[in-house]
């Protein structure tokens, strides 16, 4: 009989608690695909080092490593843990450190000529708001901020010293205000796969997120913006497993890159596609393992 993949899957106790219907497709998918997968709260891990070696403690008892992991939370030094123990992660600990960092995933595809808005890295106790190197309005984001969370339009001086005032993170992005506010493009990926990709619309705010209210529906790439996902996806030299790769318009229809979320949520793909993306997931890490 075919030994079963053994796995975890881990939450922090706030996006479980958001998120128990996805929580509970993952475990029912895995229970179909053979799949031995536990679920934990990050919350009850402990990880560090003790008599010089690495470790990982559910509360205080010792754990038996699984094969591989499903980080949906954000820590790239847990997932550096994981990793080191010979458990394979998805996403593995350098997507999550860099997509979980705006400033750092501009300043990685900037290398391989990904178009992007102007965008300056700031340091909030080191920024001077005088020395905008470009006009009013703007966009600011905290670099780490999450589902068109921590993103703020700004349109004069006056208002971004008042915002900087009141931020309490250092490390921000500074952009120009795109061209077509209120309309984006999330490209699924899963892999080196280009799964489905939802046009996001608002015509009352400039984020376009469906969390945040707006609309969605399917999109087909042309090949011209299917060349850009690919280009972008071959920068990661295999280590991607699910992610969304959002881009604005510019004014003549064109991709501009935005983001890439890290541990993407999938309600507007289900809401507008017949895609099992969890299955699908699931299915590529398998394969994955078997190549290991």
């Amino acid at each position: 009989m075919k030994k079963k993949r053994t796995g975890w899957l881990i939450y922090n106790r706030e996006d479980a608690d958001k998120n128990q219907a996805y929580i509970d497709w993952m475990l029912e998918e895995a229970n179909l695909l053979g799949i031995d997968l536990s679920f934990y709260l990050k919350e009850d891990l402990l990880y560090g080092v003790i008599d010089q070696q690495l470790f990982i403690h559910h509360h205080q008892s010792e754990l038996q490593l699984p094969e591989f992991a499903i980080m949906r939370n954000i820590d790239p030094l847990f997932s550096q843990q994981l990793e080191a123990l010979g458990v394979t992660v998805f996403n593995t600990s350098f997507v999550s450190g860099l997509c979980n960092d705006k400033a750092r995933t501009h300043q990685f595809l900037t290398r391989a000529g990904i178009p992007m808005l102007n965008t300056l890295f700031v340091k909030k106790n080191e920024f001077v708001p005088l020395h905008l190197p470009f006009s009013y309005p703007i966009v600011v984001k905290e670099v780490s901020g999450r589902s068109g969370q921590q993103v703020y339009a700004v349109e004069s001086l006056q208002a971004l010293e008042a915002l900087l005032a009141n931020i309490t993170s250092n490390d921000l992005i500074i952009q120009e205000m795109g061209d077509v506010p209120g309309k984006d493009v999330r490209v699924f990926v899963i892999g080196s796969t280009i799964i489905a990709a939802i046009l996001r619309y608002s015509s009352t705010d400039f984020k376009a997120n469906f969390s945040l209210g707006g609309s969605a529906k399917i999109y087909e790439l042309n090949d011209e913006e299917t060349a850009l996902v690919e280009k972008i996806i071959a920068q990661f030299d295999g280590q991607l497993g699910l992610v969304g790769i959002d881009f604005l318009f510019d004014k003549e229809g064109q991709f501009i890159f935005n983001e890439i979320e890290d541990v993407v949520g999938s309600r507007t793909l289900s809401a507008n596609s017949n895609y099992n993306i969890v299955r699908l997931y699931l299915q590529h890490m398998m394969k994955v393992l078997a190549d290991v």
